[in-house]
């Protein structure tokens, strides 16, 4: 990949760090609310689909896509729109990731991990709870949230420099 020659050059340099703040805690947010709908799905009274969430994020999403995507990218070691170029700078060498591995996983764990996973898995306990008030309320506000998610993710996409060759682009289309 040549990112000189294929990077959006109105692109931002740096993201500002209220975007930056704002967006990891709508993320945090949103992990939270996966987190507590799938909580009443207990093995040995272990909330066993909640902590494989956790641990999908932990060392998928804060770990192995830093260093398979990150390390590879413009903003390695700046202020992308999550902070999480600055973030691989600190953790990986640059270049040191699998990037196509790293597409491929951005993929399965934004579209499916993330998102499906728990939307099955919050449905499930609606059902299971008679649709309990607060399991529903949960449920919709989780499916709110990830579109949400999508919509804010593109319009960080349409300002980002990679945005025509980031596997996880939602901004490739020129306008």
């Amino acid at each position: 990949m040549n990112l000189k020659k294929d990077i959006y050059m109105d692109g931002l340099e740096k993201f500002s760090v209220s975007w930056i703040l704002g967006q990891n805690l709508f993320l945090i947010c949103y992990f939270i609310l996966g987190f507590l709908g799938m909580y009443p799905v207990q093995v040995y009274k272990i909330p066993i689909l909640s902590l494989l969430l956790l641990l999908w994020i932990i060392v998928v999403l804060v770990f192995m896509l830093r260093k398979h995507l990150c390390t590879n990218c413009y903003y390695y070691n700046k202020l992308c729109h999550l902070g999480w170029g600055k973030i691989s700078g600190h953790l990986f060498a640059k270049n040191s990731g699998n990037y196509n591995f790293g597409g491929k996983l951005a993929g399965i764990t934004w579209m499916f991990v993330l998102t499906f996973f728990p939307i099955i898995g919050i449905g499930f306990v609606v059902i299971w709870k008679w649709f309990s008030f607060y399991y529903t309320v949960i449920f919709f506000s989780f499916i709110v949230m990830s579109a949400l998610n999508f919509f804010i993710q593109k319009k960080s996409c349409e300002k980002c420099k990679m945005r025509f060759i980031c596997p996880g682009s939602l901004a490739k289309a020129k306008n």
